[in-house]
């Protein structure tokens, strides 16, 4: 790739995260090819044959935008070929289809990276949501390739910040992404992505909306994202699941919702503050946990409280943001109120929904990872948070 001319770039996955953040931000300077399943053969169709799409960004108010510059192609079937001289162009993969889908892609990541010649890397860049998904991708396509691969592949995590989802029912403004699509991508307005410097290092031409970060600041960056984004939106989505509440805009509202979600984020902002030090500046914390709550309860965006505790027992998992989240502030010396708080909403939430039939101190210990022993003091103050909610949630 010559200095300044377009970066070649894979998208593995056009669902709401590819079409609603990594399109629009990458648009500017690469040439985006999204890869996916026969099921979105039509929207695929659409892409290969307009070279753009439309999602529609909320803000003060929702407007379409046009994305150009991309294609797409199947996966599997006659169009193999062309996937792979996709893949063997691209200057840069992103993964963008969550994190018990990698293995699927696994095979075609080994076969790839295994193609190219030596001084040219696959560079992937992984955006799914959890930590040291780059170092388990890496495991997986190697396990697939049964060797070593060395410099041939060069992998790097992300901080996905934009909240993205598909609407099924539309109407206007909402526009799909093409003409005969029954469904639409809403994003709302959220820009820029740290990356881990390493796995674009010698890059030609770096994408404008790339922060590359050392591995200090990266990971104070992730773990901003887990405890404040992540986390928050998990607790609201919990509670107004008890509440009976449809959306996030609904709490603003509810002022106990609220003194909690100030709680958690004052909470992630200490213990942070205090695990990180100079790698998380001060003001950049601060504000974006001043705008995170009014994101997450925008009116416009209109988030549903049901996409918030979809799999809730996946966010239950011992380095998940809750669990995390308690693990992190207490570490620093902190009484995780906030965060107890939401654990104990999401298990209550799990078990209402018959996602599981454990006994609520049989979830902390058997599937969160306390320790009944060296965690006890957490495990009361989790229960002590489950009560205190049955009472005022019901």
């Amino acid at each position: 790739m010559a200095s300044g001319a377009k970066a070649d770039c894979v998208v593995l996955g056009a669902g709401a995260l590819g079409l609603g953040f990594l399109g629009p931000e990458l648009s500017p300077d690469c040439r985006i090819t999204y890869l996916d399943i026969p099921a979105k053969a039509a929207l695929l169709d659409q892409l290969r044959g307009a070279g753009s799409y439309v999602f529609n960004e909320t803000g003060l108010s929702m407007r379409p935008v046009t994305v150009a510059g991309v294609d797409g192609l199947c996966l599997g079937g006659e169009g193999a070929g062309r996937v792979q001289e996709a893949l063997d162009a691209a200057d840069l993969v992103f993964t963008a289809v969550g994190e018990r889908n990698l293995s699927k892609v696994a095979p075609l990541l080994a076969s790839a990276a295994q193609r190219r010649p030596a001084g040219r890397p696959l560079r992937i860049l992984c955006a799914e949501n959890g930590v040291e998904i780059a170092l388990n991708l890496r495991k997986a396509i190697e396990k697939e390739a049964g060797r070593r691969l060395g410099d041939l592949l060069l992998l790097g995590d992300t901080v996905m910040g934009r909240m993205c989802k598909i609407v099924l029912e539309l109407a206007p403004p909402v526009e799909p992404p093409g003409p005969g699509l029954d469904w639409a991508v809403v994003s709302e307005p959220f820009f820029g992505i740290p990356v881990e410097e390493h796995a674009i290092a010698g890059l030609a031409s770096l994408p404008a909306a790339f922060d590359p970060q050392p591995p200090e600041r990266f990971h104070a960056s992730e773990d901003v994202k887990m405890l404040a984004h992540n986390g928050l939106h998990a607790m609201l989505a919990c509670w107004g699941h008890l509440k009976g509440v449809e959306h996030f805009d609904e709490l603003r509202d509810d002022a106990e919702a609220m003194e909690l979600a100030r709680l958690l984020a004052d909470e992630a902002g200490t213990a942070l503050s205090g695990k990180h030090g100079a790698a998380l500046p001060r003001s950049g914390y601060l504000n974006y946990c001043d705008s995170i709550l009014r994101r997450v309860t925008c009116p416009v965006f209109h988030d549903t409280i049901a996409r918030g505790v979809r799999g809730i027992m996946r966010k239950l998992e011992p380095g998940e943001r809750l669990v995390y989240g308690v693990r992190t502030v207490r570490e620093q010396g902190i009484e995780p109120v906030g965060f107890a708080a939401g654990l104990a909403a999401a298990v209550l939430v799990a078990r209402r929904s018959g996602e599981t039939d454990l006994d609520f101190r049989d979830v902390l210990t058997e599937h969160c990872g306390f320790d009944p022993d060296e965690d006890a003091e957490l495990i009361d103050l989790i229960e002590d948070r489950h009560d205190h909610l049955r009472e005022t949630a019901g």
